[in-house]
Order: C-alpha cells, then structure tokens, then sequence
C-alpha cells in the first residue's frame, strides 16, 4: 500500500494527496444560458454563464488497498481538489464532484489482488 501522505502527486483531494493517474485528461466546458442556440436563421447566440473544469482520471494496474484510498477521498458529495489547471498554468483548489465511478477486476489470486484500471471524472460544481 502506498503512503499516500508522503508522496507528492499531481492532484490533492481534500488537502491529501492521491497516487498520480496513469492519464488525466483536463476539459473545460462552456455553460450557456437556456436561451442560446441557434435562431431561425442559422444564426448561433451564445449567452455564457460560467465555465467548469472537468478532470478525467485513470490508474491501470491498482492494487485492492490503493484503490479503496483512491475511491474513499472522493466518495463525498463535494471536495476541494488541487491540480495544475492548463487554462491558467497555475496550481488551482477547487470544489468539484464525482461522476460514475468503475474499478474492473484484473485478479483476485492471494497475493496478486488487482483491479485492471479505476476511471472517474472530477467536475467542478
């Protein structure tokens, strides 16, 4: 199992660091108003209201233990989450969500307990 309180990681769920993904996949989404769309003409009216942050994570080969910390930091119904934002360049904290969770098991041989991958999306609230 990994100590994950002495290890720096990319991303901190709630002030703890987590083991680095094997991917993280960062997004931003545009959120619009409930009048934007296109008009009769084909003519496209964009009333931002905000963008959110959407972090898609993935680890490959997880032992059980590591993966039940991972899963655990984010089974709230918010955290704060830091990351390194790819929009600012700069260390962000900031309060997010987790999306369906999936942990496919790889083995379940003594000694060889691993779970081929554990996939979630972060998305900021």
């Amino acid at each position: 199992m990994m100590n994950m309180a002495v290890k720096k990681t990319l991303i901190q769920i709630n002030g703890k660091y987590i083991p680095n993904p094997s991917s993280l996949q960062w997004g931003i989404q545009s959120v619009s108003a409930s009048n934007a769309g296109r008009d009769m003409n084909g003519d496209m009216h964009v009333n931002l209201v905000t963008q959110k942050r959407k972090l898609e994570l993935a680890w490959k080969a997880v032992d059980f233990a590591t993966a039940s910390e991972i899963l655990k930091a984010v089974n709230h119904a918010t955290f704060n989450v830091t990351y390194l934002d790819a929009l600012t360049n700069n260390t962000e904290t900031k309060e997010f969500y987790v999306g369906d969770r999936s942990a496919p098991v790889y083995s379940y041989a003594v000694g060889h307990q691993w779970y081929s991958n554990i996939t979630f999306n972060l998305i900021e609230v």
